[in-house]
Formats: structure tokens, C-alpha cells, sequence
């Protein structure tokens, strides 16, 4: 009876106070209101693209944010989110960011002087030679590109040193690489504590900063949520995107265990940060790498889906003062005028001040936009004469103007660089190319290149600016070749030929405007010639000549492999005199002949020579290709000797036309004019797919146009697929002519000498 008196008093007094005890317990909307809160983006390469969409909401919502911290791609959301951007200025940034230039080893081949725009971009490696020794950096990409995005993003907080001072107080993580201690950058310059943050290891080059060498902070702090409450936050929001640990099925190559160990100091320190989080936020980013930043706008909305399940503990927090679309908008960087007071120049050794304010271009007094100075400081770091070129603007007590401060670290003098290359025609080879950039004089460049294969070739470039302005210049240019091509007659094989080449040209140059450039020369020409199988055709023996000739070369493509806009323009005319042939073996179907009754008049000639390409994006990942080609021997009839080789797609043979459908050397013509039209679609990233058709004209005289008939037109077509790598431009392609009646299969792997 006790036993239910005292159940039913104890069931009494529960029902009395546990409606008082739950009215009084804090619920998630009353522990968060009114308190300081915090958001905390994690690193993870283009998987932290979804902080994006997770600040649009928070911004719809009105939600106050009074601390940031980032690491990595965190830093440099949250950093654009601080200094004053709203989210949907974010977006269009990521929208509009071409991330693979963003994270190229070089600049756009527009910003470099003209005369190396062709030959750039064409070695795997590149190795600098200091003290007779090889140096190796800290990273495979120094990210001269991303430094000028950086400045640019944050050009309107230039004069901010304070992190607190911003629209919202800010702190990133980086890692100190000498004891792997995790380093919060809270002041300082802006642009260098996000490079920091997002120096990912081997792939980035380290930041120096206060003494100290940095690299990604993801290391050792990914997710810096501790970092936030020591701010001052009392409620955290964090935002994890990073994949973490990757579980043993996975770790299955050496590469996969040492990538991992990188990240064990991080996983401990997750867990700490993740059990201060107040209110976790990870977004469904299954099939997304830290790499698939092709797909910025899906990875947006899954940051946008995850945030909006947070909606109910969102709407609890404290509302900002001012609604969004009321917020300054932060300027275009077309509308930011830059008023120069002086430059301070830091950082130069070997190369002259005067070199560097000239090619810049900028003056005190002068007044240039955001624009102007990224495009300065492209041209500066073009010049190779530095591996990066970081600037930072401060006001001048005296004059309240700009002083610009340039911090540059020079490259050694010497270079080693190296590429392995196959093709179809050529075989395999390995390239290596020695440079310097002060050849003895200090405007002279010069240049040893050896390829070792299956067709040896050797190569030297030695090229002398006359004058600071580097507008004219003198350049010598060597060249020996073996190289082995089969000779048709009526699209079918009938011989094979082993041909030396050497070649050795003077030329004088001058800039004709900023992206061309024309030539004068005079070059000594040898060839050889023996044939490696019998045939009715045979003919040993070699030929010497002169030529004088006269060139413009205009080039303002984006890039030499898979370029999406720009144009080339090579136009040449060339006097050959001097031909000095010596055959000590001619036969016809066994009997012995002249050169003559082979069709082969090696005397006196002109040929005119023109190459025209263009490249536009007609749509997104469209781009129309367009090319004409034009050769022609004036005056003598040359026989294959000198004539035009028609056929290939990929161009690298002397007195080579392209043409899909023929392989090289299938047709030799004194006379041809090709031309095509293409389309290239960007499939993701860095693959490409391309359909190009041609037609072409051959075998024609000038000033008979009446003898042109249907058997001097061909056509041809090709699809191929490519891929833009670590080796260079990977291409297999299939094309086919009428006029052979076969389909040519073709593979390119990495750059042909």
C-alpha cells in the first residue's frame, strides 16, 4: 500500500513540475540569440565552392555573422565575405574564374614578349641552375595567377593591416613548415595570409611571412572553429566540406599512404573543432574531388541544399543591422582608379631597376585602374627574369597617393628543362633544353636544346635586345635534324628517304605592335638525302643554298596547346639562290638520269609562305577553330626537293601544310592553299573534343588559272579527342580523305621538335 501511495505522490509531483522544469530549460533558439556568432569554412580545394551557396542563405536569412575563420579555399571565401563581398558578388566571381589559368604553371601567352610566345609552354619540368647546381623549389606552381587574383579580390581593403578593421573581423590558418604548428594570421597583408592559407603541399610553392616559411593550413587545422570562439564567437556556424581520412580499401599505392600521413594531425585537431561546433553544417558532395572546379555552379547548390536544412537554428540568430541589397556594392575593379605616387622596388639583385619600371610602364602621377596594374605585373613575371612578382599599395603620408610596392624574387640566370614527346611520324624522343638569360650581355638570352630518339635533332636560339626598351633585337637560330619520310605517288608509298637538315639564320627584328613582330635574315640551308629502301625512284646525294627572306609573325593566342581565343598570323617570303646540288647516284627504274628528267631544277627561286589561325569561344566550352593555309614556289619548278609538304595535323615540319585526312609528307606540291574549320568542345577539365574539316587546292600555277581541274581539290575531315596534361597536349585523332579512301589513326603525345 506504501509502495503505491508513494507512486501515485511521485507520479503527482512529475506532472506538477516537469512542465515548469521544461519551460524553463534554454531552448536552441534562446542559447543562441543575442550572442556573438561565428563562421568557420573549412579547407577543401573546389569542394569548398559550396561555402558559396551556404552564404546565400545566411544572407536571404539576414543572419548577423560577427567572426570569420577559413583555411584553405575557406580563407579565401570567407576572406571575400569579410572584406565586404555579399554572396551573390561571390558567385559571380567563382562563376566568371577561369580556375585552370587560375592555378597554371605561366601566365597568358599574350602577356610575354612575341618572340617567345610560340616556343613557351613546351617542357614538362623546368629546373633552375644556381652556382653551377640544380635547386629544386618548394613547389611545382609558384601561382603568379593566383597572386594577381588575390590582389585584384581585395584591392578595395589594400590599406587594411588589421584583420579585426575589416567589415567583419577575419583570421586564416596556415601551417609553419619548420615545426608543423598551426599558424592564425589575423593581420598583415590580406593577399599573402590567403596565399598562405592555400599553399597545398608540393603542388604550391611555401609563402615567407614574419621569418616564417607557410604552406596550407589544412594540414594541421582544416577546420579552425577553436580559432573563431578565441575571437570572441559564442556560437559557432561551421561549414565542413574536407573529404578527411580516407578508409584502408582506399590507400592503395605508396602516393595514397604519404598523402594520408599529411593529414593525421588535421583528423585529431577535427575532432576538438567539431565538438565546439554549435551548428554543423557538411554539404553532400559525394562525386566531387578537390579538383572539380568545373562544376562550380552544382557544387554551389549543394552548399545551398545543406544550409537550407539549417534554416530553423538559422533564423534563431541574430539579424544583421543592414539587409544585403542595401550593402555598397564592392567596385568593379574597371572602376578603381589607382593614383601613383612613387615605386618602391624590393627584391633585385641581378636585374636592373630601369628593367623593371620599363616594362611595367608605370609612372608617378599616373592614374591606372586595377586592370592596368594586374596586366603590368603579368608582363613583368612574363620576362622569366622572376619566379614571382607580389605588389602591395600603401598611401603616401606626404602626398596621400599610392607608393607601389613591388616584392619580387628574381630566377636564377640558367635553366634545365626536359619533355618527353611521340607521335606516329616522329616516334619517341626525350628533350632537354639548357637556358640562361644572361648570355655574357645582359639583354642576351640563349638557349641549347637536344632531343634524343628515334629521329635525333639539336637545336640553339641566341637572341640580343639592342635596347632597354626590347623592341629590337638581333637573333641566331641553328637547327640539325635527322629525319626519316617516306616519298608518295599517288597517295601509295613507293620510297622512304633518310634527310640531314642543317640550317643556321640571322635575323634582324623588330616590334611592329604589342602582340608582333617582322624579321629580315639570311640563313645557310643543307640537306641530305638517301634513300633507305630500293625503289624506281633513287636519288643520293645533298644540296646547299642561301636565303634571304622576310617575315611577320603576329600571335595572340591564349595558350599553344588547345588554345579557346586568340590568333596566329605568320606570313614569309624567301629568296633561295645558290643552290649548290651534288648527287653522286641517280636512277630511274634502274638507269641512271639528271636531276632535270626527275623534275627537279634547283636554281633560283622564291616561295611565299602563310599561316592563318583563329580561335573563338562561340558559346561556353565551344570554340570555333578556322585556319588557312598558303605555299607557293615562284619562278623554277623544285620537284620534291623543295617543295611543300601537305598532310599531318599537328605542325612542326619545315615548309609543312597541315591537312586532315593525309599523313606527313603524302603530298609534295609546289603550289597549295588549304583551308578548314573546326570544333572544339571543352568535355571537363582539361579534356577536349574536336571535329575539324578542309578542303584543299594543289598542284596550280598562278598564271594559269584556266588549267585548274577537279584533280587539284581534296578534302579530308578528323574527330579527335585530347587532353591538356602534365606532359603536354595528349591527342588521338582519326581522319579520313576521299582521295585515299582510308581512315589514318594518329597519336601526339607531349610537344614535337
Amino acid at each position: 500500500m506504501k509502495k503505491l501511495f508513494f507512486t501515485i505522490l511521485l507520479s503527482a509531483f512529475c506532472m506538477w513540475v516537469a512542465p515548469a522544469l521544461i519551460a524553463s530549460a534554454p531552448s536552441f533558439e534562446e542559447d543562441s540569440r543575442g550572442k556573438k556568432v561565428g563562421l568557420t569554412l573549412s579547407g577543401g580545394g573546389a569542394r569548398g565552392l559550396a561555402h558559396i551557396g551556404v552564404l546565400h542563405v545566411l544572407d536571404s536569412l539576414g543572419v548577423q555573422i560577427d567572426y570569420i575563420t577559413g583555411t584553405s579555399t575557406g580563407s579565401i571565401v570567407g576572406g571575400m565575405y569579410a572584406s565586404g563581398y555579399t554572396a551573390k558578388e561571390i558567385e559571380e566571381f567563382a562563376l566568371k574564374m577561369d580556375w585552370e589559368t587560375l592555378f597554371a604553371r605561366r601566365t597568358d601567352l599574350t602577356h610575354m614578349h612575341p618572340v617567345w610566345r610560340d616556343s613557351e609552354q613546351r617542357f614538362v619540368f623546368e629546373i633552375p641552375v644556381e652556382e653551377r647546381k640544380l635547386r629544386l623549389t618548394t613547389g611545382a606552381i609558384e601561382g603568379q595567377q593566383l597572386w594577381n587574383t588575390l590582389n585584384e579580390v581585395f584591392l578595395h581593403v589594400y590599406d587594411v593591416n588589421d584583420f579585426n578593421l575589416l567589415d567583419i573581423p577575419f583570421a586564416c590558418v596556415a601551417t609553419n613548415v619548420e615545426d608543423g604548428e598551426p599558424v592564425v594570421i589575423r593581420d598583415g597583408d590580406l593577399v599573402t595570409a590567403v596565399r598562405a592559407s592555400m599553399a597545398i603541399p608540393s603542388v604550391f610553392t611555401v609563402v615567407e611571412r614574419d621569418g616564417k616559411k607557410l604552406i596550407d593550413g589544412g594540414v594541421v587545422n582544416n577546420f579552425p572553429v577553436l580559432t573563431a570562439k578565441e575571437m570572441g564567437a559564442e556560437f559557432v556556424i561551421g561549414v565542413n566540406v574536407s573529404q578527411g581520412l580516407r578508409p584502408a580499401e582506399e590507400l592503395v599505392t605508396p602516393i595514397d599512404i604519404i598523402y594520408q600521413m599529411g593529414f593525421y594531425s588535421d583528423a585529431r585537431s577535427f575532432v576538438r573543432n567539431r565538438e565546439a561546433t554549435d551548428l554543423f553544417i557538411e554539404p553532400d558532395l559525394e562525386g566531387y574531388t578537390a579538383a572539380s572546379f568545373f562544376h562550380t555552379s552544382d557544387i554551389i547548390e549543394r552548399g545551398k541544399a545543406a544550409a537550407r536544412k539549417a534554416v530553423p537554428a538559422l533564423i534563431a540568430l541574430p539579424s544583421r543591422k543592414l539587409p544585403v541589397d542595401e550593402k555598397e556594392r564592392i567596385p568593379e575593379r574597371e572602376d578603381i582608379k589607382l593614383v601613383i605616387d612613387s615605386l618602391a622596388l624590393m627584391g633585385l639583385y641581378d636585374v636592373r631597376p630601369w628593367f623593371v619600371r620599363n616594362t611595367i610602364n608605370i609612372s608617378p602621377g599616373d592614374t591606372i585602374t586595377a586592370a592596368t596594374l594586374t596586366s603590368a605585373i603579368n608582363r613583368l613575371y612574363a620576362t622569366n627574369y622572376f619566379d614571382r612578382v607580389h605588389y602591395q599599395l600603401k598611401r603616401s603620408e606626404d602626398t596621400g597617393y599610392l607608393i607601389l610596392e613591388l616584392d619580387m624574387a628574381e630566377r636564377p640566370v640558367a635553366n634545365l628543362s626536359a619533355a618527353i614527346h611521340f607521335n606516329s611520324f616522329t616516334g619517341a624522343g626525350i628533350t632537354g633544353r639548357l637556358g640562361t638569360n644572361r648570355f655574357f650581355l645582359y639583354n642576351a638570352h640563349a638557349s641549347a636544346t637536344v632531343l634524343l630518339g628515334e629521329q635525333p635533332a639539336i637545336r640553339s636560339n641566341a637572341v640580343y635586345f639592342t635596347n632597354d626598351r626590347r623592341n629590337i633585337w638581333l637573333q641566331w637560330k641553328n637547327k640539325a635534324r635527322r629525319l626519316n619520310f617516306p616519298l608518295y605517288e599517288n597517295f601509295e608509298t613507293v620510297s622512304e628517304y633518310r634527310q640531314g637538315i642543317i640550317r643556321s639564320e640571322l635575323s634582324f627584328n623588330w616590334l611592329t605592335g604589342q602582340n608582333s613582330f617582322a624579321s629580315a635574315g639570311m640563313a645557310y640551308f643543307y640537306q641530305s638525302l638517301s634513300p633507305t629502301m630500293r625503289s624506281p625512284i633513287h636519288l643520293e646525294g645533298h644540296n646547299t643554298a642561301l636565303e634571304s627572306n622576310l617575315q611577320w609573325k603576329y600571335h595572340t593566342l591564349n595558350s599553344n596547346s588547345f588554345p579557346h581565343r586568340g590568333q596566329r598570323i605568320q606570313l614569309r617570303g624567301s629568296f633561295i639562290f645558290n643552290q649548290s646540288p651534288s648527287f653522286k647516284e641517280i636512277t630511274m627504274n634502274g638507269e641512271e638520269t639528271t636531276p632535270e628528267e626527275m623534275g627537279l631544277y634547283l636554281q633560283n627561286f622564291i616561295q611565299a609562305q602563310l599561316l592563318y589561325e583563329n580561335y573563338i569561344t562561340i558559346r561556353d566550352r565551344v570554340t570555333q577553330i578556322s585556319r588557312v593555309q598558303f605555299g607557293y614556289n615562284f619562278l623554277r619548278e623544285q620537284g620534291f626537293v623543295n617543295s611543300f609538304n601537305v598532310g599531318g595535323t599537328n605542325l612542326f615540319l619545315d615548309k609543312q601544310v597541315t591537312f586532315a585526312g593525309l599523313n606527313e609528307y603524302e603530298l609534295l606540291t609546289e603550289s597549295v592553299i588549304a583551308g578548314g574549320i573546326g570544333y572544339r568542345y571543352h568535355i571537363g577539365r582539361n579534356l577536349y573534343a574536336t571535329l575539324f574539316g578542309n578542303a584543299a587546292l594543289f598542284d596550280f600555277k598562278l598564271d594559269m588559272p584556266e588549267e585548274i581541274s577537279r584533280e587539284n581539290f581534296m578534302f579530308g575531315g578528323a574527330a579527335s579527342i585530347g587532353y591538356d596534361g602534365l606532359l603536354g597536349p595528349v591527342e588521338l585523332s582519326f581522319s579520313y580523305s576521299p582521295e585515299t579512301d582510308r581512315v589514318i589513326g594518329y597519336i601526339n603525345v607531349g610537344w614535337a621538335f
